[in-house]
């Protein structure tokens, strides 16, 4: 197996292992989906003794930052448009029709789409792990593979492999510009697959997910050809899409959707790819900080079949309550003041958390569209477990991250993690001073 890639170990006796053992009744599937995490044990788990609702938790995506007003807004939403209908299963099969509107309003306002995307081109989701659990399923039949450039969202792993479908990672070589290797490390990792007939799609985040960065435009092109000429599918995750801050970067990566760049006889979208191939998922979730609602989407313009399909295993999921409350923000004459400040409270948690790896001297890859960052926090961390161990000490200590070996970026590298920067600035704050206090105690030194 080359450098870049990696098979997701799903019923792969091959390799020697065990699935965990679980109780009676599940599948080989589910026994051996629960068995896909990359690394053993509750390493994200806090020791028994640490009690949690002291802990702050940078470990998760969730966005706190509009919480209040969030909250005035949906008591009057309660107030002024609450009626029975919430009460009721949705009319049409694609999902509340009130929130596909309200959907593709919003995506043509902000994902500057080539062609209106309308409600029937949308199949409304219980968030966006719905989303792709179930276009993973509507395309791919058990061992088949999907096609993911590192690193990404370990959330990935479950989904896919409770499909029976099995994760083939492109590896960056490595952090540094890791962007410029997506074509080369799909390219490598394909020809090199133990079994490329079964490859279906290539599925990509983008707004990246640990990293928060975006693919540019011509990164996006080229996987888009790159799926061409090899008749897969190109699933675009921009769950993260429009969660922009400012950054000292010079000139990031604005976020481009997949939407804007489907149609190959337009001079604007002029990309050799059918664009019956190409989905993109989107969720309320993280920009407008509603993780708990469960709402999100599949966006397929010109594959009916794939959103009747969809649409016919989702249609019931999003629950009438939070169909109203979405619609309605979506809706609201104010959203786009409630967007500016989102983006300008993310500012200042990035610029909080920056200013703390510029004195500690902490690698981190530059970020300007989401809600986390990446960085080598565990500076001196040579090897997994180490990683794995700081992680725990950490949250120990007060404050929990992810460790970055659940996101399979670059191979035979250590001491990343993943921190949440969607919080007050008071929280960051005292984040910041415990991790200050944490890394002194390991020997650490500011610069």
């Amino acid at each position: 197996m080359n450098s870049f890639s990696h098979t997701s170990p799903a019923m792969d006796t091959s390799r020697g292992r065990t699935p965990v053992a679980m109780g009676p009744g599940l599948s080989a599937r589910m026994t051996w989906a629960m068995d896909a995490s990359p690394i053993p044990g509750p390493i994200t788990s806090l020791p028994q003794h640490n009690e949690s609702s002291t802990v702050i938790d940078l470990s998760t995506a969730q966005n706190e930052v509009l919480r209040v007003e969030l909250l005035e807004f949906f008591k009057t939403v309660v107030e002024n448009s609450l009626t029975e209908q919430v009460f009721t299963h949705p009319s049409d099969r694609g999902g509340d029709e009130t929130l596909r509107k309200a959907v593709t309003s919003f995506l043509n306002s902000y994902f500057n789409p080539i062609h209106d995307v309308t409600s029937k081109q949308v199949a409304l989701t219980a968030g966006a792990s719905d989303a792709i659990e179930n276009v993973i399923h509507a395309i791919c039949d058990p061992g088949d593979s999907v096609l993911i450039p590192g690193p990404y969202w370990n959330g990935y792993n479950i989904l896919l492999e409770s499909r029976s479908v099995k994760i083939v990672v492109a590896h960056p070589p490595t952090y540094t510009n890791h962007d410029n290797y997506l074509l080369a490390s799909l390219q490598t990792t394909y020809d090199f697959s133990a079994d490329k007939s079964r490859i279906r799609a290539v599925l990509l985040c983008n707004p990246q997910n640990p990293t928060s960065s975006c693919y540019d435009r011509t990164a996006i092109v080229e996987c888009m050809e790159f799926c061409q000429e090899r008749n897969l599918h190109f699933i675009s995750d921009e769950t993260l899409a429009l969660c922009s801050f400012r950054t000292p970067q010079k000139s990031p990566a604005p976020f481009v959707s997949a939407l804007s760049l489907t149609d190959p006889l337009s001079p604007r979208g002029a990309v050799k790819i059918d664009p019956s191939r190409v989905h993109v998922i989107w969720t309320a979730s993280k920009l407008f900080g509603c993780s708990g609602f469960r709402v999100g989407c599949l966006i397929s313009q010109h594959n009916p079949d794939l959103i009747n399909a969809v649409s016919t295993l989702t249609w019931g999921h999003v629950n009438g309550v939070a169909a109203l409350y979405v619609s309605s923000l979506l809706n609201w004459s104010k959203l786009p003041t409630l967007m500016d400040l989102n983006s300008e409270r993310l500012s200042i948690c990035y610029s909080q958390l920056t200013n703390f790896f510029n004195r500690w001297g902490i690698p981190h890859i530059p970020a300007s569209h989401g809600i986390v960052v990446f960085a080598k926090l565990a500076k001196n961390a040579r090897s997994v477990q180490e990683e794995i161990y700081f992680c725990r000490r950490l949250a120990a200590y007060g404050v929990r991250v992810s460790p970055g070996q659940l996101f399979n970026g670059v191979e035979r590298e250590y001491g990343w993690v993943r921190m949440r920067l969607s919080c007050s600035p008071e929280t960051l704050k005292t984040a910041i001073k415990l991790l200050s206090e944490f890394l002194e105690s390991e020997g650490y030194l500011p610069i």
